[in-house]
């Protein structure tokens, strides 16, 4: 593979978690993206365990349901939401995320279920 379809490959990667970290509600994407690479970091160096991140991601979903409280069918866009956070985030010490989060088209189908269109 040529260094620019690699480079090339990694930007699309890039936009794509960009469009879904926007989509999901994880506005301050650098941030985000940060944070994610810091719970890999840490739970590669032992510092943070398997427990530790699912209180992180807990509390990110928290936030997102709080914000989101008007949506008719919580239950499937709490179910969602858990499962797009749980692709993004690593899942254990020396395996990075999933990444494999679904199309943006799937998550705008839950939501139009859940709002009601």
């Amino acid at each position: 593979m040529s260094e620019m379809t690699a480079q090339s490959r990694c930007d699309a990667v890039a936009r794509e978690r960009h469009r879904t970290l926007d989509f999901i509600g994880l506005r301050a994407h650098a941030t985000t993206v940060g944070l994610i690479q810091l719970c890999e970091e840490l739970l590669n160096a032992g510092i943070l365990n398997p427990e530790g991140l699912e209180r992180i991601k807990g509390a990110i979903r928290s936030e997102l349901t709080v914000c989101n409280a008007r949506i008719s069918n919580q239950p499937t866009f709490d179910d969602t939401l858990k499962r797009r956070l749980d692709a993004i985030f690593p899942q254990a010490p020396g395996l990075p995320h999933e990444e494999q989060v679904g199309s943006i088209e799937h998550f705008e189908e839950v939501l139009g279920e859940t709002l009601g269109h």
